[in-house]
């Protein structure tokens, strides 16, 4: 069955399981993925329907910044063809003063309440657009302050608009870190990209464990790696791999946030795909999506 059934599928109330998430495709957008290449965000929306998938990401500021005929055209596909368009926002949250921070906030709140029905967006991405948790600009604790300071009203306004706020591991934080900003942080949750935790030098399913009560999207995602002792700099090596072929723990992985979901009715996952050097986009993504199929009803 073509995942799209899997997305049509009807959630049971008070259900603490997601009976179907919403499956979509995040990126990379190879050669040949795109065949509408007049006009690339039609394309992905038609990549989308050909392969049985939802969403996909944007930037609210490519929606805010359309010309009014197209951006009404993106809404007549998305709505014809029960497509969805995940917004991403974003400002410099470690830096920005409070005045900053209020000017910021009230641009993204009155683009979100103008073009989120349109997008047809179950949830609002970001990233922590603080560097990284190693760079020595100021302690870990002043930076999470500063992000929770930043992030609390974005927070607020996506669950007025019932659209929750979901931050990204970037392979800039510990998910434990980000973990630790959504407990401060009333209405945040986790977007969780399954790959970037090798990036920074975490233990994928411990940092699963962790994330998954607080995880409402995901860059589904894998990766073949490999210990470099042999190089200068010493580094882990992380490669490409079609879903279900690397040494991320996608199977268990996609089990836990199943189970441990915060928000059952919102749980949106969008493949990305690296593939290896040695095989063909499109049969990377044959075999990541046959991946996909296989994990069982809620995903068929």
């Amino acid at each position: 069955m073509r995942l799209e059934k899997a997305n049509a599928m009807e959630r049971e109330p008070g259900n603490s399981r997601v009976l179907a998430p919403t499956w979509g495709y995040a990126l990379v957008w190879y050669h040949g993925f795109i065949r509408n290449e007049a006009d690339p965000l039609f394309g992905k929306l038609d990549f989308l329907k050909r392969h049985g998938l939802v969403s996909t990401g944007v930037g609210l500021t490519e929606i805010t910044e359309m010309d009014d005929a197209r951006r009404e055209r993106i809404g007549d596909v998305l709505a014809k063809q029960g497509l969805r368009l995940t917004p991403r926002i974003g400002f410099d949250y470690l830096h920005a003063d409070r005045a900053t921070r209020e000017r910021e906030t009230e641009r993204i709140a009155e683009q979100l309440r103008r073009w989120l029905p349109l997008t047809r967006g179950e949830i609002v991405t970001t990233s922590m657009n603080a560097g990284h948790r190693f760079d020595r600009v100021m302690p870990l604790e002043d930076k999470l302050e500063r992000l929770q300071r930043a992030l609390a009203p974005l927070a607020a306004v996506c669950r007025e608009l019932g659209a929750p706020l979901c931050v990204e591991n970037h392979g800039d934080y510990y998910v434990a870190d980000l973990v630790r900003l959504c407990q401060q942080t009333e209405a945040l949750y986790l977007y969780l990209d399954t790959g970037n935790t090798y990036l920074i030098g975490e233990r994928p399913l411990p940092a699963f464990e962790l994330a998954a009560p607080f995880t409402i999207g995901s860059h589904f995602k894998d990766h073949r790696v490999a210990p470099r002792p042999d190089a200068r700099p010493l580094h882990f090596e992380i490669g490409g791999a079609a879903l279900g072929d690397g040494d991320v723990p996608l199977r268990e992985c996609y089990e836990l946030l199943i189970r441990h979901a915060p928000l059952p009715d919102k749980l949106v996952l969008e493949l990305e795909m690296i593939c290896p050097d040695d095989m063909e986009p499109e049969q990377c993504l044959e075999r990541s999506l046959r991946f996909v199929r296989s994990l069982g009803s809620e995903a068929v």
